[in-house]
């Protein structure tokens, strides 16, 4: 059967009706009064979540048509998630908006192309506005605090975020595990983190939060290319042979070996993982080398070694790896202070005495937080799945603002950072004129969605919120949502990073112009729609 395609209005028409039966179930759960979705998994417990990206991936409509609109609003969600670890929720709720405000206005007559660039326009201005707002976090109290609003208002989260920056700094290696117990506590233990990720997704254990967790691994770390698969034969059928999970660290993992261990891991025969060596060149096999020291492993050179006689006698350990899309997280390696790590260590801290050039000092420096650093681990319980699962994406918000926050700095929150923009695009409205005037105005009018949708959840008139704020000049006066009253929004300790309100603004606008000036849909009617 061949492909099927609606034009314009037809095309419009279905596709912002698939859009918003999704952003309507993601929207129900925003603001601290917000509410949350369940959901059935195939293979898995159902899931309670108030997470926009889980949500939004879950969503699969029996319209081909409406399902290809609620596949691209469910990409504002991916985005945000994939640039900031949160903000899903708001990239979602800002996109509904514009699309259904600009489609207002081209079907009275507006043209897409125009209306864009006016849009386009609109979003530089507010993306500046939101830098030029923007304070330095420069306390863990802020920290804490920023935590506690991302994890849904829980102060056991905003608590548990605080004590991470207390033990390990502003920058903490920390990263999340499931345990049977009912409580949920942090651990310091040793770890590193590498600045690298999966080579393919089909090695993800958990597709919902993007990344890959094996349970005591054997490392196998090598300084060349692993391109053929017959080349390690030997590694995967002892890992086989002995159930072993195993992570392939190497300069780079490709063609017939990638492919194969990518369908080994996605049928269940392996549980495996690849990702290159952090770092380039000699920093690289430096690097290797240090994560070869603390976890025992022999680092595999073409020099010295056939890679085809190499078992899983050449490999390291790890008590875990946790490998996301661009870092990953060494969890108590087998032997963080053997010799080799100690001299290591000292090598490279007599090179940083004398170095004297800024770019070699800094790749010096990630070397040796590779053999000295310290970990956060925040074992993740509950009393049941379900409950430990719904604090899991919780925490794991909660602790990605943390992390955007302390690197960017914070603005007032509550929907109140983009109201303050308001003005800025104001100005600009004033210099344009036509469609372009038009499609700016738009985002103008879509600046206030945020405060309003968190309103309504909470039960109040979002037009009465609106104008209290807009009446009072204070830049930091805002509404609590959560107990009803105004106030210095600081003050309240209700605040945003300025990352995670500039990306899901930015994402959100991006997905809104595709769908806007899209003029015709083609689907499949015989494709499978898989999650």
């Amino acid at each position: 059967m061949g492909k099927e395609i609606l034009f314009d209005n037809e095309a419009s028409v279905k596709m912002i009706a698939g859009m918003n039966k999704v952003a309507d179930a993601v929207k129900s759960t925003y603001g601290p009064k917000g509410r949350n979705v369940a959901f059935t998994q195939q293979y898995d417990v159902p899931l309670v979540t108030n997470d926009g990206y889980a949500i939004a991936r879950q969503i699969v409509l029996s319209d081909k048509f409406e399902n290809l609109g609620a596949k691209l609003i469910e990409e504002a969600a991916i985005k945000s998630n994939d640039t900031s670890g949160d903000g899903t929720t708001a990239s979602v709720v800002i996109a509904q908006a514009i699309i259904n405000e600009a489609y207002k206005n081209i079907t009275a007559g507006a043209n897409p192309i125009f209306l864009k660039k006016g849009i386009d326009k609109a979003v530089k201005v507010v993306s500046d506005e939101l830098t030029k707002l923007s304070v330095p976090v420069d306390s863990v109290e802020t920290i804490r605090n920023i935590a506690t609003i991302s994890g849904n208002n829980d102060p056991f989260i905003g608590d548990l975020i605080g004590k991470v920056y207390d033990e390990l700094g502003f920058d903490p290696c920390v990263t999340l595990m499931d345990t049977q117990m009912a409580d949920t506590n942090l651990v310091i233990s040793t770890g590193s983190r590498l600045d690298s990720g999966y080579l393919s997704r089909y090695f993800l254990t958990d597709t919902v939060r993007g990344v890959c967790e094996l349970d005591d691994p054997y490392i196998f770390i090598c300084k060349d290319e692993i391109e053929d698969i017959n080349s390690i034969v030997k590694l995967l059928e002892e890992a086989v042979q002995n159930n072993a999970t195993l992570a392939i660290i190497a300069r780079e993992v490709k063609g017939t070996a990638l492919s194969a261990l990518a369908m080994n891991a996605e049928k269940g025969v392996l549980k495996v993982v690849a990702l290159k060596g952090p770092g380039y060149g000699d920093t690289r096999d430096r690097n290797l080398e240090c994560i070869a020291a603390v976890t025992g492993a022999t680092v595999i050179d073409k020099v010295l070694y056939d890679i085809k006689d190499c078992g899983l006698d050449f490999c390291g350990r790890a008590k875990r790896i946790v490998v996301e899309k661009e870092v990953s997280t060494l969890e108590q390696p087998a032997e963080p202070n053997s010799d080799r790590a100690l001299e290591l260590k000292n090598q490279i801290s007599k090179r940083l005495e004398t170095e004297t050039g800024v770019y070699e000092i800094d790749k010096l420096e990630q070397s040796l937080g590779l053999l000295n650093s310290a970990m956060g681990v925040i074992e993740v319980g509950g009393t049941s799945e379900l409950e430990m699962f719904e604090r899991k994406y919780r925490i794991e918000d909660a602790l990605n603002a943390a992390k955007r926050a302390s690197a960017e700095g914070i603005v007032p929150g509550g929907g109140k950072a983009l109201m303050l923009c308001k003005g800025a695009v104001e100005k600009l409205v004033g210099t344009l004129s036509g469609d372009e005037k038009t499609g700016a105005s738009v985002i103008l009018t879509c600046l206030e969605t945020p405060i309003r949708q968190i309103a309504e959840n909470a039960g109040v008139d979002a037009s009465v919120v609106v104008n209290n704020i807009l009446s009072n000049k204070d830049k930091n006066y805002g509404y609590n949502a959560l107990t009803g009253e105004y106030g210095d929004l600081l003050k309240l300790k209700i605040i945003d990073p300025v990352a995670v309100v500039r990306n899901s603004f930015v994402n959100a606008t991006s997905i809104a112009s595709t769908y806007i000036t899209a003029g015709a849909v083609v689907v499949d009617p015989n494709a499978k729609e898989n999650r």
